[in-house]
Formats: structure tokens, sequence, C-alpha cells
């Protein structure tokens, strides 16, 4: 027997694409999990209602949002706990404990407590979790990695790369759709962005740019030696001030 089948919904461009090919291959999900770090960008929560209204016209499941609650310390987003601690993203130190914390965390406890999931692990069934890894280099060695770390009760699956979308062909495939490409899926204060997003920040969300300097300024203010920011090899307030767009802090603040 099969069991239920899950996507792994970032609301970015493969993952979107992957909703559209299996609309297309007739395959239904039965869940779409989408967890919430409290941070990610403003476009990205502006497509949540976009996708919501295709998957109804197709007859899919809404999106279920999860978060990672936290109610000792009461921090609702990443930010929130990293201002609190002194401290930054983990992927500025080169590790990646932000994604599991908050972005595989949530999907796994929900996935423990769904009602779905359980009547197949009573059963024997595996939860097939789809993941929208692309066919392109850089994800399909991703593959290997993630088809490792599966839940228990669980197996991950890849579509994309069975179809040979890679990131051209899934932007093809959404824009025929008739939807509006996404961005990509990441926090506001992701240390993988690159120094022109930074500006674009800085310039489109001057309060989010304000709160991604702060994390910077109160992790100095804490010790922050090891690295330079949240660039890791340099802060996101030296590419402002070397580009003669920094801000003055309060006028951000208070935007």
């Amino acid at each position: 027997m099969t069991g239920p089948v899950v996507v792994a919904y970032g609301m970015g461009v493969d993952s979107t694409a992957l909703l559209i090919g299996l609309s297309q291959e007739g395959i239904m999900p039965d869940l779409i999990l989408f967890a919430d770090t409290g941070d990610e960008k403003p476009a990205t929560y502006a497509y949540l209602p976009v996708i919501s209204a295709w998957l109804a016209r197709v007859g899919f499941p809404p999106v279920t949002v999860v978060k990672n609650p936290r109610p000792k310390s009461g921090d609702q987003s990443l930010s929130d706990s990293c201002l609190r601690l002194g401290t930054l993203p983990a992927l500025a130190y080169g590790k990646h404990q932000c994604s599991l914390v908050w972005k595989i965390a949530p999907q796994v406890a929900f996935l423990k407590a769904w009602p779905r999931a359980q009547e197949a692990r009573a059963t024997s069934q595996l939860v097939t979790v789809l993941i929208g890894y692309d066919n392109g280099p850089r994800d399909t060695c991703r593959r290997y990695r993630a088809e490792d770390k599966a839940m228990a009760g669980c197996v991950n699956a890849f579509p994309l790369i069975a179809w040979g979308w890679d990131r051209a062909e899934c932007k093809r495939q959404i824009t025929r759709a008739g939807l509006p490409l996404p961005v990509k899926s990441a926090c506001f204060h992701c240390p993988a962005s690159k120094p022109a997003e930074i500006i674009a920040l800085r310039d489109t969300t001057p309060h989010l740019y304000a709160k991604a300097i702060q994390m910077e300024r109160t992790a100095r203010a804490k010790g922050l030696r090891r690295i330079a920011g949240l660039g890791r090899r340099f802060s996101w307030e030296s590419v402002a001030a070397q580009m003669s767009l920094l801000p003055a802090m309060g006028e951000s603040e208070a935007a």
C-alpha cells in the first residue's frame, strides 16, 4: 500500500515548479507544508495568496504553514532569537542549524502529530516527502545527502530530478502555468545574500535592513570576533558604507 504524499514547500522557484509538475502528472499531494521562520522576505509572504489561489483552481490542498514554537524564550522569529542571544544565523558561521531548527524541525514535529502519518506508521506504510531539488548540478549533489536524512517513517523523493527539470525549466513551467516567478526563498537577513541583494533590501524595506544591522551590532557588542558579520567575511554595514549608502539607523528603525 502507498502512504500519504507530502510536499515540503519552500515557496521558491523549484518547489513551486514541483507543484505545477505534480498537477500535470495528476498526482495530488495529501499535504503541502511551508515552514515559516518569521523572517521570510516580504515577497515570499506576498506569494502565499498567489499560490493558494492556484492550488484551489487545480484542486490541491491549501498550504499548511508551520512555525517553530519557542514557548520558553518567546522568540517569534530567527532574528528575534539572534538578537536575544547576541549571535548571528548559523550560516554566517558556516553551519546550518538555522535551517534545521527553523525549517526542518517544525515540519518534522507536524508530521509526527499528523493523523495521516500516524495511520501510515500503524500500517507499516511510509510517508513520501517530495522535495524541490532541481536537475542542476548543485541540487543533484544535495539530493544524495537528503536521501539519507528522511525522518523516521518517511522517504524523501525528488520529482524535478526525475523529470529532468533544471532551474531554467522550472521557471518556464511556472510562466506557462500563468504564475509570476517567486523570489528566491530565504530569510531577509540570509548570510548568503550578495551585496546587490543587501542594498536592494536597504532600499525597498529599510526597517528589515535596520534589523539586520542591529543583529550585527548586537553580536559585535556580545564579543563577535571570529567573523566580520552577516556576510561572514564582511559585515552588511560595511557593504552599504563602501557604497556611500548607509542610512542613519534612527531613520531606518523608525520606518
